[in-house]
């Protein structure tokens, strides 16, 4: 759960920054989407980083096996 709040303030925080610099874009749909950006990329490294484990594991057990 902290890690989650971590994210949507890193998130956030990008967002309202893009905002100042872009006078021409709402910030709440630029912090809006600035978040969900990062929950996307988040999402996307988690599942990278647990294929990765599961390929490990399956190399490992098959060397196990010989």
């Amino acid at each position: 759960m902290q890690k989650i709040l971590q994210f949507i303030v890193v998130g956030a925080a990008v967002g309202f920054l893009i905002s100042i610099f872009v006078r021409e874009v709402n910030m709440v749909y630029t912090i809006l989407l600035t978040v969900i950006a990062t929950f996307l990329t988040l999402m996307y490294a988690e599942l990278y980083h647990i294929r990765e484990a599961i390929n490990r594991q399956r190399s490992e057990q098959k060397e196990y096996l010989k």
